[in-house]
């Protein structure tokens, strides 16, 4: 009797830490070939399943190969997000200058699904930058910058775009399906802040939606405890996504070790219900995976409040950058004072040089 009891209280505490330890999920980024590769691993779906994992898909087609995996997810019981994405010669992400393409590959995304018998359990929306428009940085940046500038002029634009979004979003909820979107924090303060300026300037955009899920990516933000702490854990955010792991449109980025993804996983398990990590398949060919099966929340972490101040600092400068962007005039005036300047003391220069010449 005693042994059953001491066994039934261990079963119940260890019930207790299971349910106090955050849901896992994963973003999975990959076409259908390298989708149909990567889960050729039978091992995959068990661990996903051990882990009560759910999966954020990237819909970067719509072919049979990838319905087929998501139907084996389906009958697996692990919940399949479909995230939203367009061909890069489309701009890949969505953005606040193609609204009425965002409204069409829902309709494709979802019509396809029906069509082949998968499910989803829920849309994800992710609002960035123009994939197509990113490569001017590297071959036309005096184009870019005119886009920028004529953008910043253009603040009605922007808002009757999000009104759109939000018609989407309502469209997502009457079909049946929840809607999450993935943003990048300092969107949301610049928003809270009653300014678009950063948001015009980029065609990024901040959405509510039923789960808001922010990318703190470390591997690329640094500062890993101050990032967490201060743009999640101060917030108490219940929804975070960590990373990068690896993959994604530009695999060349910097990634993590095993080491920084335990660490990051222990700061921001102290308040949030989900944690989603980018990437799957980069966590799978790292080996990652069979450790974060039983991967144990408690271990102590080192803290770094120095870490804290550097990202305060960040975000006020991003703000500063947001309210001078703000006054598009004053900037534009400001550019072209300078420039007549500098070619008013390139002449005198050049004068006085053929003066003493002469």
């Amino acid at each position: 009797m005693m042994k059953q009891t001491l066994f039934l209280c261990f079963f119940l505490v260890n019930q207790i830490i299971l349910a106090a330890n955050p849901k896992l999920s994963f973003f999975n980024e990959q076409e259908s070939k390298d989708l149909k590769e990567l889960f050729s691993d039978s091992t995959i779906i068990p661990m996903l399943q051990k882990m009560d994992a759910a999966i954020r898909m990237g819909m970067l087609d719509l072919t049979d190969e990838r319905a087929t995996i998501i139907k084996k997810l389906n009958e697996a019981e692990i919940p399949v997000v479909a995230w939203l994405l367009l061909p890069k010669e489309e701009g890949y992400w969505f953005h606040s200058g193609n609204w009425e393409r965002a409204f069409e590959r829902y309709e494709e995304i979802k019509k396809w699904g029906e069509e082949s018998g998968v499910q989803f359990s829920g849309i994800g929306i992710d609002i960035e930058i123009d994939y197509t428009e990113a490569a001017l940085f590297k071959t036309n940046k005096l184009k870019l910058l005119g886009n920028i500038i004529g953008r910043l002029y253009d603040q009605e634009g922007f808002l009757a775009s999000k009104e759109k979004y939000k018609e989407l979003i309502e469209k997502v909820r009457d079909d049946g399906y929840t809607i999450e979107s993935y943003y990048i924090p300092f969107f949301r303060k610049e928003t809270e802040l009653g300014r678009t300026s950063l948001q015009q300037a980029t065609r990024f955009m901040d959405l509510t939606t039923d789960k808001d899920i922010p990318m703190l990516y470390t591997s690329f933000i640094g500062n890993p405890y101050g990032t967490l702490k201060v743009l999640a854990l101060d917030e108490k955010l219940e929804y975070v996504a960590i990373g990068s792991t690896g993959g994604g449109i530009d695999p060349t980025l910097p990634s993590m070790t095993w080491d920084d993804l335990a660490y990051d996983l222990r700061v921001i398990a102290k308040t949030t219900k989900e944690i989603h990590i980018f990437c799957l398949e980069a966590s799978v060919e790292k080996g990652f995976f069979p450790q974060l099966v039983d991967f144990d929340f408690e271990v102590p972490i080192t803290e770094y409040p120095e870490q804290e101040k550097v990202v305060q600092s960040q975000i006020e400068r991003v703000m500063l950058i947001s309210k001078v962007l703000s006054y598009p005039t004053l900037i534009l005036l400001t550019t072209i004072f300078l420039l007549f300047l500098i070619v008013w003391l390139i002449f005198k220069i050049l004068k006085k040089a053929y003066t003493s010449f002469a």
